[in-house]
């Protein structure tokens, strides 16, 4: 059975505050990180090669693991598109198409700096190089928090603007702050999307339901060590005491079961 791995980042620059330390892994560090990718045998995939593995049952390689950006910084362009370049590296930025060529107006100061995101100009470019574009709706509101006929809006607005500007389909959508019901998921069924990313943490394979995939939440202060631990584990924490507390807590699992 395969398994894969979706590694979740944000913004590919140096942190401005307290808060952005998570969500902004400095360019150097990202680099490291994909240099560890490839030194460890981790095969980078496109989201097309996990929507066939789902629609048609093509196997993935061993030690898959697709790269996938969030919001649609102009960091993106600027630091993380050289790196895909330079190594051959897949990979899909999810969009909020109402704020491109703007700045980040749904995060709140002081917590988070006044950020660019992409133009359209860069996200063209990136598209004829290979980078894959999916949505994060339009204005990355909370989806579950609005109206079915609101939430519906701006999945598919988010869609056509996409295909508008791409000339191509846009499948492939993930939920902003990783929130969703049921009545979110199958909206964004009806919207056209065949694969959703969550922010749930974990491994993916086939009895995974391709609108709620997992994904690893990689923090910009993740040092290579600590990556490579969370792809292990399947975790979005890591620590040095995580593999012992993973073997103990293994063992007395064991312990319980055959005790009956």
């Amino acid at each position: 059975m395969s398994r894969f791995v979706i590694l979740m980042y944000h913004m590919i620059s140096e942190p401005r505050t307290t808060t952005e330390k998570r969500y902004a892994c400095p360019p150097q560090q990202f680099e490291k990180h994909i240099q560890m990718l490839l030194d460890n045998n981790y095969t980078p995939i496109s989201i097309d090669q996990v929507w066939n593995y789902y629609s048609e049952n093509i196997p993935l390689p061993d030690k898959a693991v697709l790269i996938s950006l969030d919001d649609g910084f102009e960091d993106n362009y600027l630091n993380a598109f050289p790196v895909f370049k330079r190594y051959n590296i897949p990979a899909i930025i999810y969009l909020a198409s109402g704020v491109i060529g703007h700045i980040n107006t749904w995060m709140v100061a002081p917590a988070f700096s006044q950020r660019k995101m992409l133009s359209w100009e860069q996200i063209k470019e990136m598209s004829n190089e290979g980078i894959q574009f999916g949505s994060h709706t339009v204005t990355h509101p909370q989806l579950d928090k609005l109206s079915n006929d609101e939430a519906y809006q701006e999945l598919i607005d988010s869609k056509q603007s996409i295909e508008n500007h791409l000339g191509c389909e846009c499948s492939h959508f993930a939920y902003p702050f990783g929130l969703f019901n049921e009545h979110t998921q199958k909206l964004v069924s009806d919207a056209g999307y065949k694969t959703a990313c969550s922010t749930r943490s974990g491994f993916n394979n086939a009895e995974r339901n391709p609108l709620i995939l997992h994904r690893i939440d990689v923090y910009g202060t993740d040092s290579a060590w600590k990556l490579k631990q969370k792809l292990t584990y399947g975790i979005n924490n890591s620590s040095l005491f995580y593999p012992m507390r993973y073997v103990y807590n293994r063992l007395i699992e064991k312990t319980k079961n055959l005790m009956g």
